[in-house]
């Protein structure tokens, strides 16, 4: 059965995340410490969630965000950075996503799904002005309305918790197991989506462990090009 609506992740969904994250790394610290800059990443990403909650609840602000994802990163290898190193870090990273592009899989995939005619969107967490401005240095308002370009920070929330994904519903006029959710992240998507009643394929590209909790994603995919794969067989 066709999906009746398909909605997207982006930051390590749609394009490679750590691509940005691999040059600050080789500019700010790899002169100093030989760490596993992959691992590194993924372990980022973890603690960018959790600093998320922080800011969510109003604990802490956007420049501590920043700073504490990359400290309690560079921690879990035994390395102490400075507020400062850390905001060094931010700056060459932000750099680095302005020359971002999608996965040429993710624009095949995203052409077929223009062309069957799906209604489409996008969750992204982060705040509203930076995830737009991605959104559109991305090139994604080629497939999605711009009121269907969704960050957290539009609706005051971040996924998992359920508004994000309330508020697309109400963009896309569908709910339900026919609505699918396309993320990377499982803390955030899988169990985010799953949570509000939608269909969910997970885009484990790093090879993630999944957590003890009863959500479990529809289909998993390992790689952009099987990403691409299993949207477009929710087309038909």
């Amino acid at each position: 059965m066709a999906a009746d609506a398909i909605v997207f992740d982006v930051d390590d969904t749609l394009y490679d995340l750590a691509g940005p994250y691999r040059v600050a790394y080789a500019e700010v610290f790899a002169s100093r410490y030989d760490l596993p800059v992959d691992e590194l990443f993924k372990m980022s990403r973890v603690h960018s969630d959790e600093a998320l909650e922080l800011l969510s609840a109003g604990r802490i602000d956007e420049e501590d965000h920043k700073v504490l994802r990359v400290q309690w990163t560079l921690a879990d290898w035994g390395v102490e950075v400075s507020r400062e190193e850390a905001l060094t870090f931010q700056r060459v990273y932000a750099q680095a996503q302005e020359h971002i592009a999608l996965y040429p899989e993710a624009v095949e995939m995203l052409d077929a799904c223009a062309a069957s005619g799906v209604p489409l969107g996008i969750i992204s967490n982060g705040d509203a002005a930076h995830q737009h401005q991605k959104m559109l240095r991305l090139g994604l308002d080629r497939w999605f309305d711009e009121g269907h370009m969704v960050a957290s920070g539009d609706v005051g929330a971040h996924k998992p918790a359920q508004a994000p994904f309330r508020a697309m519903e109400a963009l896309l006029g569908s709910s339900g197991a026919g609505v699918w959710y396309v993320g990377d992240t499982y803390e955030t998507d899988v169990i985010g989506s799953k949570r509000v009643g939608w269909s969910c394929v997970w885009v484990d590209v790093r090879g993630r462990v999944v957590p003890a909790v009863p959500e479990r994603p529809d289909k998993v995919v390992h790689s952009p090009a099987e990403m691409r794969d299993a949207v477009v067989s929710l087309l038909a």
